[in-house]
């Protein structure tokens, strides 16, 4: 793909997408999907001068911590939005010959994040899923006595950068992208010779394409195996075999730095790996003898808005989940010790396609202060759902939510010492505003080093107009991280003329990603004075 093209590709996907499914959406998305032709000029700018743009305007990242299960936390980066446009034109511009050269897709081996631009949606990858590779897999055990299951310990953390870059250069054609790519790659990491920014399509492609050496050694040694991202299901004759391979994909990936997670390795007979298969075929659990929860699993929730049988899908999923007791099955989750995260996560989301009245029960039950922590593993998709059915709820409905809500911060709930957690959970608070809520939020801010969070209580603030805040706020501004002047520089115009002043006075300052996100949000605020939060 061109680099131009790139550029563009890059734009709309992100703007369409999101880049990652652990942050809240940046609003600079949304300036992508506005102004793409100014943003692309801004992208050209820091490709033509990539010295220039990393000396004096380098890529600030934000480290967080998310949760993983109930027990278990990790770190997470997010990239200045701008960069990561820029990191994302630099893989798209050479995806296809990293597609080239990976083990083929007819192979019906490796299932992940395979490369295919398509245009209409804005989408990067074919639409082979988790689904196919599950499928394939089942396939398989039913050929293959004895199934090795295995996943890698921490992948995108470990992943060696000059792996990637010998790969890169492996590559035919690709110029110079390489070597603006390590450079990237080594600013995001803060000159750490490993790790990729977790999450996003850049990163999945290249760990795909670090990955394409075991894959090939698997392939060429004759191994029957499927492996989507970081999940391996290797299928063998008898244990002697599985034992032997596990032991060669060990060594392997040892070479590439990486290891295997103990506790998720096992060698299984192909009828126990079937039984624990998370992810059923959907034919087998639509049968009038599946559980409440099979059926769930094997429902799609994802409604696609720009369908041309949209209004038709839509009311075919209601009707699905109508059919399915969805109280009774977060009822029967929340009873648990340890929940099921795959049925919780879907019966949660399952909400939102319910009647009203379900809606709102379902939704008391979800923050009940118990019940919260026993859904811990999925509380940032408790915090989404409880934002959107708020958005649809009338006032005193809205009154209710508002007082669980603010519980959770008053009887300090250890999920909201969780930053990815709590940046759910400011963007649930900022509804209607309220003296508490307000009092929370601020309190927050103060507490707070992480300019994430700092940046939603500024947006949050700013949507409520609040004039006494933002104006002390503004004398702050200079001690403030890019990420938080570039909220401030949006909730200025609630300042009314003390903004408009502010902006005059502080404008020489502004980087050229600052000046467009002036210049758009003017656009918008005089449109419709929302607040992108």
């Amino acid at each position: 793909m061109h680099f131009d093209d790139a550029i563009t590709a890059a734009l709309r996907n992100v703007a369409e997408h999101g880049d990652t499914d652990i942050f809240t959406f940046p609003f600079e998305n949304l300036l992508f999907r506005d102004r793409l032709s100014d943003a692309s000029k801004l992208i050209k700018s820091i490709h033509s001068k990539p010295d220039h743009w990393l000396s004096v305007y380098p890529p600030e990242t934000m480290r967080s911590l998310t949760q993983v299960g109930y027990a278990g936390f990790r770190w997470a980066t997010l990239i200045d939005p701008f960069w990561n446009a820029y990191y994302l034109s630099l893989v798209l511009s050479i995806a296809d010959k990293i597609e080239a050269v990976r083990v083929p897709e007819v192979d019906n081996t490796v299932f992940s994040y395979r490369f295919q631009w398509q245009d209409v949606e804005a989408k990067i990858f074919k639409d082979s899923t988790w689904i196919d590779f599950r499928r394939q897999c089942l396939a398989l055990s039913d050929v293959y006595p004895v199934v090795v299951q295995t996943d890698i310990s921490d992948f995108y953390p470990r992943i060696y950068h000059h792996r990637i870059e010998n790969a890169l250069q492996r590559l035919p054609g690709v110029g110079d992208q390489p070597n603006r790519l390590m450079d990237l790659l080594k600013q995001f990491s803060q000159n750490v010779s490993y790790g990729l920014p977790v999450g996003g399509p850049a990163s999945r492609i290249l760990a795909e394409l670090s990955l394409d050496g075991v894959d090939k050694l698997l392939v060429r040694r004759g191994v029957r195996f499927c492996r989507y991202a970081d999940d391996y299901a290797i299928f063998c004759a008898d244990k002697a075999e599985a034992y032997r391979t596990l032991v060669f994909l060990s060594e392997k990936l040892a070479n590439e730095g990486l290891v295997l997670q103990k506790k998720k390795t096992r060698i299984l007979s192909a009828q126990e790996f079937r039984e624990t298969a998370q992810l059923l075929d959907p034919a087998e659990t639509a049968s009038a003898l599946a559980t409440e929860e099979q059926k769930l699993l094997s429902i799609s929730l994802r409604f696609d808005p720009y369908s041309p049988t949209a209004e038709a899908d839509y009311e075919e999923l209601k009707g699905a989940i109508q059919e399915i007791d969805i109280i009774g099955i977060l009822g029967r989750e929340i009873a648990k010790t340890t929940i099921d995260s795959a049925v919780a996560k879907q019966a949660v989301q399952a909400i939102l396609v319910l009647a009203p009245a379900q809606k709102l029960q379902a939704v008391s039950m979800l923050l009940d202060g118990d019940n919260v922590m026993t859904l811990a593993p999925v509380f940032v998709t408790v915090m989404r759902v409880v934002r959107e059915v708020y958005a649809g709820s009338a006032t005193d409905e809205r009154i209710r939510i508002d007082e669980a809500l603010c519980k959770l911060w008053t009887e300090q709930s250890p999920l909201l010492s969780v930053e990815v957690n709590l940046s759910y959970y400011i963007r649930a608070m900022a509804g209607d505003q309220t003296q508490q809520k307000e009092e929370i939020l601020i309190k927050i801010f103060e507490e707070s080093a992480n300019p994430m969070i700092r940046r939603l209580v500024i947006l949050a603030m700013a949507k409520w107009s609040c004039h006494y805040w933002l104006s002390d706020a503004k004398t702050k501004y200079g001690a403030m991280s890019v990420f938080e002047r570039r909220a401030f520089i949006m909730a200025s115009y609630f300042l009314g003329d003390e903004g408009k002043h502010w902006r005059g006075h502080v404008k020489g300052s502004w980087s050229e990603a600052e000046l467009l996100i002036r210049d758009w949000f003017s656009d918008r605020f005089q449109a419709n004075k929302s607040v992108p939060l």
